[in-house]
């Protein structure tokens, strides 16, 4: 019953469209399984012979294929080896760490990386060297860890490259002959390839039944089909003999050699398998099914195309609206249940986008009017032309700081109005702060120090106005005239980092108490202050910019404001 009930389930979720076709399949194969069941007892010998042929034959390409790759493999293998560059790199004798990580780096990293790049199949490639090279990695290790290897004293007396298997991982190895040292170093070359790759050639007569089994010369298991099945477990006779009974089943055996490694291939397929292949009836089943099949695939495909055509079309409308696609148009003449869903989607979608607009219309409304409001609290227009006035005058009197003041005055105000725009060089707000500083060291006597960091890469970049100049009132209001020994020093800086321009206020002051730190930000004092200034960046660049203030009381107070970096180049 459990089982009835997940059949069911399975076969509810598959798509309406492969029901249909489904359903088509299972109505035309009833008939076909019952005429062509009669057919089963007649088999043909001759069919046998040539299923057996052909197998033999894909076998020997599947060896050919392994072989083919294994000769790739030596050809890299050869070609490493008498790499000169390599061959000097595994010979001298190093004493300094900086010759060992440029032959590390720059030649021995460099080749075998390429090597693996060029060949995908290799896994591994390993300098084994009797030279002072430390441990690199996987790349380089000393001779020491290899001489109880079982494969070791072999390759050290060939100059092939030797093919070795250890479980699932297969590797070569060759020795490094150099004949232009005079006393050279033992060295092997080590290279691991892709177990998997390297057989997977096998895979296509596996699906078909077939067991490969792949043994060295010593009569180790380099290969086999069946993970958790042991190579010695076939009888002896399968070596000599193409046909065996195993484990109570009959099997045929044919036998390979792959001539580079010298590994002996041996396919065992069962008998069972071949008589079924053999069998006349079946083919002609088969090709019964295989035209009613075609014709069912066509016929239900052409049927539920036609119905399941709207719903595709459906589909695709939902997939585009879920991808924030509003602007489709979705609509059905058909007067079924399907074109009254998609009509009813159509009207859906034309009541969410309009919905859509009509909050992002008033949002951004809202949005304009609050930069607005905020740009107008630092738009004091009332004393910009009474300046001029006051500086002529001042100059008839001989009134030179009266004058100076009224100028830098004149210079504070146009940089702030700065024709309507509410964006400004960082050039011009600078000049505007630099303005305002030297008016108060005026109205303070010159009582404390200004220092500029200026960054010029930043100088070009725009930022709105006025946002420094309450930074530095704030510095000199409650920092620096609450100094009780004067001495007050404010650095302004102004510099770039990653893809962000950060403008810093420093001063020496007295400091903010930590409960008082944390509602400078949060409300809204009179007149225009920081609230103000980080309420502006945030409106016009997102909560990831705008002021972060820093203060300890009796040492001073930093303000950063963070604006995105984005140069200003004028048409």
């Amino acid at each position: 019953m459990q089982l009835w009930r997940v059949f069911k389930q399975r076969i509810g979720d598959f798509r309406f469209q492969t029901k249909i076709k489904l359903s088509f399949l299972l109505v035309s194969m009833i008939p076909v399984i019952v005429l062509g069941s009669f057919c089963f007892s007649k088999t043909r010998s001759l069919l046998v012979q040539q299923a057996k042929a052909d197998l033999h034959a894909t076998l020997t390409q599947s060896v050919l294929a392994v072989n083919n790759q294994l000769d790739v493999y030596n050809k890299l293998m050869n070609f490493l080896s008498f790499n000169q560059e390599i061959i000097n790199a595994s010979n001298n004798t190093y004493t300094s760490e900086y010759e060992m990580y440029n032959q590390l780096t720059n030649v021995i990293d460099q080749n075998f990386y390429t090597a693996r790049y060029l060949n995908p199949g290799v896994e591994q490639i390993t300098l084994y060297t009797g030279t002072n090279l430390p441990q690199h990695g996987n790349t380089v290790i000393p001779m020491d860890e290899i001489r109880s290897t079982s494969w070791y004293p072999n390759v050290m007396k060939s100059v092939d490259v030797l093919w070795s298997a250890s479980e699932k991982n297969i590797y070569s190895v060759r020795r490094i002959l150099s004949t232009k040292h005079r006393n050279p170093k033992d060295n092997i070359l080590f290279a691991r390839v892709n177990y998997d790759k390297l057989f997977t050639t096998f895979e296509p007569l596996q699906s078909h039944g077939s067991e490969i089994f792949i043994l060295d010369s010593s009569g180790n298991t380099v290969y086999s089909s069946r993970d958790n099945y042991e190579i010695q477990d076939i009888p002896d006779t399968a070596k000599a003999a193409d046909r065996l009974l195993w484990q109570g089943e009959s099997y045929t055996v044919l036998t390979s050699v792959i001539p580079l490694a010298g590994w002996k291939v041996y396919l065992c397929k069962p008998t069972s398998l071949f008589t079924k292949s053999a069998w006349s009836i079946a083919l002609i089943v088969l090709l019964m099914i295989a035209a009613c099949i075609a014709a069912v695939v066509v016929a239900g495909t052409l049927f539920s195309r036609r119905i399941m055509l709207p719903i595709h079309r459906l589909h695709k409308s939902m997939k585009l609206v879920g991808e924030g696609n509003l602007e489709i148009k979705v609509s059905s003449e058909s007067k079924d249940e399907i074109g009254d869903l998609i009509r009813g989607f159509g009207n859906m979608v034309g009541k969410t986008k309009t919905l859509i607009d009509t909050v992002y219309v008033a949002e951004i409304a809202r949005k304009e009017y609050e930069m607005k409001a905020l740009q107008a609290q630092i738009n004091p227009h009332f004393l910009y032309n009474s300046l001029s006035i006051i500086n002529w005058r001042a100059l008839r009197i001989h009134a030179t700081d009266i004058s100076e003041m009224a100028q830098l005055l004149s210079t504070f105000y146009r940089t702030t109005l700065n024709k309507g725009d509410n964006l400004i060089l960082i050039s011009d707000e600078i000049l505007n702060v630099q303005s305002y500083i030297n008016i108060q060291l005026i109205m303070h006597s010159n009582s404390f120090k200004v220092d500029y960091q200026i960054d010029d890469s930043i100088l070009s970049c725009r930022m709105p106005n006025l946002m420094l100049q309450p930074l530095v009132e704030n510095a000199i209001i409650h920092g620096i005239e609450n100094r009780e020994d004067g001495d007050g020093i404010i650095l302004l800086s102004a510099k770039k980092e990653e893809q962000s321009i950060v403008l810093q206020i420093t001063d020496n002051g007295v400091g903010v108490e930590e409960e008082q730190l944390v509602l400078l930000l949060k409300s809204q004092s009179k007149g225009y202050g920081l609230k103000n200034v980080n309420d502006r960046a945030v409106l016009m660049y997102g909560e990831q910019y705008g002021l972060t203030i820093h203060s300890t009381v009796g040492e001073g107070t930093q303000v950063t404001l963070k604006i995105p970096y984005s140069p200003y180049f004028p048409h």
